[in-house]
């Protein structure tokens, strides 16, 4: 509807009799532009112009006056398409019309020969020359920002000289011989050695009619006016109907950000004299310029081809961690790699797997096995053989037999960052089985791609790096652990939870998504080419059910990984209360606007959030909370509608479609979400399968549901989005904080004030302002969430603290890391009749307050940000939990005790101390008085603490786990696990059982501008 308004504007435009001259853009006739179908997305755009070009010829020969068309260049992924669009389209008509070419892209120099050439041709032919205007560049800040985010390397030029430079080789090349007579040229500039050397070298070659002078109107009068009287000169100016005044602010405020860059010219003009300061510095920079022509490289900055051998750089060697970089296909040679891989996977057969469990010999023939079926045509692909009972009880012994944890974590580093590498190598495998698979897109899956190299290559890192910083710390692998993976990130989770307990030495009994299985098999083939043994990582497809009953109730299973669905949790913790589950378990995620939102930027954020991967994600925003004056933005609703609709959806090999299909048929709660409409709702966009398909679910909207409905309280893993009114932003973070998950949160506004009230008040656990809420990257943006949406410690996936879950920790003399405090120096003081063990014990406490004193002021009260991308803060910071109880055993001792209390005292946390009969009970609280450590002592039965557990927030005991202590068998009733470890030495480590964390992803930027930031950035450089 957008690119139909903009259509309907220029076509208005084009017929008015006063009129004679527009620019277009093409993202404005064409809003789905999806690059990587480079041939559709150009048809579509033609289509468009076609229609405008036919139209101008039209209104020439009605109007009797000429009707120009320039083609403005927007952003580098841009370039390829406007051009070849260009050509393509206006090759059909004898008619003169423009496009714009930006010097400060290397490229631009070798486009401009082949838009000469086509130009001289169809001169040649009879037909108008085309009009190239020569522009400087006016994205740069945009595209250093998408470069930054990217991981992709600035495909402009890095210094203004050498712009300059390309600006003025453009030239030449035009001037070369007789060229000028087959193209006309516009010379944008208001830099006047630039004008003065153009106009000179243009008349000495006698070709003034072939060029026009163009500047902005209001940048430079007395130029623009002087030049008007020698020469043909266009003054541009932005013209827009009132109501759309926002839009020509923002043209000036990029005007203004542009003349006041350093760099730029029009910096220095004002005020300018012959032969002052600026005019020296200006000239000699001028004449650089043309010093540096004959060396100027011109090669394309952007070089990833997936076509070649992938070289990255380890962090195994290089002892740090940078995040891989996606693929970008605006590059041709990408899209001709993805091209490949669409015709090697889209008609695959016969792919099978089936469970590796170290050398022990499979007969596949005794196993059951399961079809596997696209999504798309429901055809058979391949074949899953299936575990039972025998061959998961065979993989425990394999695994308890395993010699992997003997390797040192150095050995174990190499071994994976090879797997790193073999990933990077078989992406388009990885990318084509994924995408027939589970159907989705291949933009998708490749970033997966990306985030399980991140995971190979950080997780080790991760570990070296804790070693490092504490090196009196002992660290050793816990056992055995269970990775039950998803289908909805069949390659970034998967590989995540294999990775992370592999790099701390344990052994991983994998168990993939029965809907990703082939996948799996393949992801698995990767560690063991690398050198993971196959008795180091099992790959076991299985059912469920048989996993629940043969493995994880074995007492050998020292942890496990899940994400999945609450159900699921529940149901493992139940098969063992003591299980030691880490699990990521849904999320009903909420994006609040607020009424100083940029509403088109929202909109743009809430459609990648909430329908990217077709819903098909636990971070997906599924409900849209607006204000009041927002809900009742009618043009903020059909643009949203609008753009929505527009999402194609089909088979992930046909490149134009943005959305694929559902991996698994709509389950109970989605049917219902579909069938049952509250009489105050509707739907905005109703959803429909196509075809009939159950797997290939276009997109909704329901508008006008309340706090409380079903589709508000309910994860439903579909593209369906429901809208709610809020009357202001309190109201809109309670509705959302009601929902009882708390995984990811969004929230556009401008007004910082408040980002700050949102960001505090929100519970979950990845906030985002100003951007989607979905692509966590690892180290940028931690993942995981708390309340409902996270079973375990806290411990976020793709930080430093996530590995520690599986590693015992262990340190007996305290390292550097101290600082004095208010305890430590009291226990200092304190005089009591101890026996020798106890003495001991208070000497340890106090080392362990100066411990946890130093390490919470130097990493559990900062926010810190690892990244620094630019345009944003991506922090990470700690939050403190609510409460913990802390039930005594016989068997704790005085300084297991002391150092339960010391914690929750230092950071104020409210702790209970359960106790039924304790000989140091009565010494404890003597102690903790004299010291100032508050703190509730209770003594009670064990049945009357069971009934406090679902008031704490975390629960600490020190028993032997047994699946049959009704303690344990309480907490796993409510997804409460258990805090076994006693209490460390070191801070570092002690803190993150009081600990949640919280990852904060702020987009400060607009448009590529930093606005203030960098105003402040540049005073701290000074």
């Amino acid at each position: 509807m957008e690119s139909s308004f903009r259509l309907k504007k220029y076509e208005e435009a084009i017929k008015s009799n006063s009129i004679t001259y527009i620019s277009i853009k093409i993202t404005t006739i064409f809003s789905q532009i999806n690059i990587i179908d480079f041939e559709y997305s150009k048809k579509e755009a033609t289509k468009r112009l076609d229609y405008l070009y036919s139209l101008a010829l039209q209104e020439e020969k009605r109007q009797n006056q000429p009707k120009f068309i320039n083609l403005d260049m927007e952003e580098f992924r841009d370039l390829e398409l406007t051009i070849e669009s260009f050509m393509e389209s206006i090759a059909k008509f004898d008619i003169y019309a423009g496009i714009v070419l930006q010097a400060y892209i290397p490229d631009s120099y070798h486009y401009l020969k082949k838009l000469f050439a086509f130009s001289k041709e169809r001169v040649l032919k009879g037909k108008k020359p085309i009009k190239i205007r020569f522009v400087k560049g006016a994205n740069m800040e945009s595209e250093e920002t998408i470069a930054s985010q990217k991981g992709w390397e600035l495909p402009t030029f890095n210094n203004k000289i050498d712009t300059d430079s390309n600006y003025n080789k453009m030239l030449d090349f035009i001037l070369q011989g007789d060229n000028y007579k087959y193209i006309h040229i516009g010379i944008a500039s208001h830099n006047i050695f630039e004008i003065a050397y153009a106009y000179t070298r243009i008349t000495h070659a006698n070709a003034l009619p072939s060029f026009t002078f163009e500047m902005l109107e209001g940048m430079s009068l007395q130029c623009s006016y002087e030049l008007s009287k020698i020469h043909n000169l266009i003054l541009y100016a932005p013209v827009c109907e009132e109501s759309h005044f926002n839009n020509a602010i923002a043209y000036l405020v990029r005007r203004l950000d542009e003349n006041t860059s350093e760099e730029n010219f029009m910096r220095y003009f004002f005020n300018l004299v012959v032969n002052d300061k600026n005019w020296n510095t200006q000239k000699e920079i001028f004449l650089k310029s043309l010093a540096g022509i004959p060396t100027l490289n011109n090669d394309s900055r952007r070089k990833q081809d997936r076509n070649k051998e992938q070289i990255a750089k380890s962090s195994y060697t290089s002892n740090s961690f940078t995040n891989e970089s996606d693929t970008d296909f605006i590059l041709s040679q990408n899209r001709q790699w993805a091209k490949k891989i669409a015709k090697k996977y889209q008609n695959l057969e016969n792919y099978e797997a089936y469970p590796v469990i170290g050398e022990y010999n499979i007969n596949k023939e005794s196993l059951a096995s399961k079809s596997i079926k696209d999504k798309i045509h429901q055809k058979e692909i391949g074949k899953v053989y299936l575990a039972r009972e025998k061959e998961i009880k065979q993989a425990l012994e394999v695994a308890k037999n395993s010699n992997f944890k003997q390797k040192s974590f150095e050995d174990i580093h190499k071994i994976l960052a090879q797997t790193a590498q073999i990933l990077r190598e078989r992406r388009g495998d990885l990318i084509g089985l994924a995408a027939l698979e589970v159907g989705k897109t291949f933009i998708e899956i490749d970033a997966e791609v990306s985030e399980a190299i991140d995971f190979l290559e950080f997780y080790p890192h991760s570990l070296k790096e804790l070693q490092v910083q504490n090196p009196k710390t002992t660290f050793t692998p816990k056992g055995i652990g269970v990775s039950i993976a998803p289908w909805n990130f069949p390659i970034g989770i998967s590989v995540g939870t294999i990775a992370a307990p592999l790099a701390a030495g344990n052994v991983v009994i994998y168990k993939p998504s029965s809907l990703s299985t082939l996948t799996g098999y393949m992801l698995a083939q990767c560690f063991y080419d690398s050198g993971i043994p196959k008795d180091a990582l099992i790959f076991l497809p299985s059912n469920g059910s048989d996993i629940s009953t043969h493995l994880l109730k074995d007492s050998a299973i020292n942890f496990a990984i899940l994400t999945g669905g609450e159900e699921t949790a529940y149901a493992m913790l139940e098969s063992n209360p003591t299980l030691l589950l880490s699990a990521e378990t849904g999320g009903k995620n909420a994006t609040i606007v607020s009424k100083f939102a940029d509403r088109d930027s929202a909109i743009k954020n809430i459609i990648h959030s909430a329908f990217s991967n077709s819903g098909q994600k636990c971070s997906a925003t599924s409900l849209l909370i607006l204000e009041e004056e927002v809900y009742e933005d009618e043009n903020f609703k059909n643009t949203l509608v609008d753009a929505t609709s527009s999402l194609r959806v089909g088979s992930p090999f046909e490149f134009k479609n943005k959305l694929g299909a559902l991996a698994d048929k709509p389950n109970a709660k989605v049917l219902k979400a579909l069938e049952e409409l509250a009489p105050y709702e509707e739907w905005a966009l109703k959803p429909t399968f196509i075809e009939d398909n159950p797997h290939l679910m276009t997109t909704g909207i329901k508008y006008g549901t309340k706090a409380g409905d079903f589709t508000h309280c309910n994860e439903l893993f579909a593209p369906i989005l429901s809208v709610i009114k809020a009357k202001d932003l309190k109201e809109a973070i309670e509705i959302a904080n009601s929902t009882g998950y708390g995984l990811t949160a969004g929230f556009e506004s401008l007004d910082e004030r408040e980002w700050d009230f949102f960001h505090t008040h929100i519970q979950a656990g990845n906030i985002y302002i100003n951007k989607p809420t979905t692509g966590a990257i690892v180290l940028r943006q931690p993942f995981g969430g708390i309340k409902k949406s996270a079973i375990g410690y806290g411990r976020k996936v793709g930080f430093y603290n996530y590995i520690t879950q599986f590693l015992n920790i262990t340190q007996t003399q305290a390292d550097n890391n101290l600082e004095q405090n208010l305890i430590s120096t009291a226990l200092q003081n304190l005089n009591l009749e101890l026996s020798k063990d106890d003495k001991e014990y208070l000497s340890t406490l106090n080392l362990m307050a100066q411990s946890y004193t130093y390490h919470l002021h130097n990493e559990f009260e900062k926010a810190k940000d690892y990244v620094n991308i630019r345009g944003e803060d991506n922090l990470f910071s700690y939050t403190k939990i609510a409460n913990m109880a802390y039930r005594v055993s016989q068997n704790d001792t005085l300084k297991d005790i002391l150092g339960s209390i010391l914690g929750a005292s230092l950071l104020e946390i409210p702790l209970l101390v359960s106790f039924e009969k304790h000989s140091k009970i009565t010494l404890a609280q003597e102690i903790c008085q004299k010291l100032g450590m508050k703190v509730g002592f209770v003594k009670e039965n064990q049945q009357d603490f069971i009934h406090k557990i679902p008031t704490f927030e975390r629960i600490r005991y020190f028993q032997t786990p047994n699946p049959k202590d009704p303690i344990y068998q309480e907490c796993a009733k409510g997804a409460k696990i258990i805090i076994r470890e006693k209490p460390s030495l070191n801070g570092r480590f002690e803190w993150l059982y009081y600990h949640n964390e919280k990852s904060l992803s702020i987009s400060y930027h607009r448009y590529g501008n930093l606005g203030i930031r960098a105003l402040k950035n540049f005073k701290e450089s000074l």
